[in-house]
């Protein structure tokens, strides 16, 4: 986790706004064939082992709301 968590500090430095990367959770779809040809799916996500557990549920649960918030199209 700690190249995921570099990586997204360079991102946030290249943006130059002053932001600091304290907690994070990454969230993911994976896919993959199985043996008979059938594409699988997931939903998956991981955080950093020592992060606290309510933080890891706040930020899920914050990324929902923003979303929910937003004008995105869903289509």
């Amino acid at each position: 986790m700690d190249k995921i968590r570099e990586a997204i500090q360079a991102y946030l430095n290249a943006e130059g706004d002053g932001w600091s990367l304290t907690q994070f959770v990454v969230a993911m779809g994976l896919e993959r064939m199985d043996s008979d040809g059938n594409i699988e799916s997931l939903a998956w996500y991981a955080a950093p082992k020592d992060q606290a557990e309510w933080h890891t549920n706040g930020l899920l649960q914050n990324a929902i709301d923003l979303h929910e918030m937003s004008d995105a199209e869903d289509d």
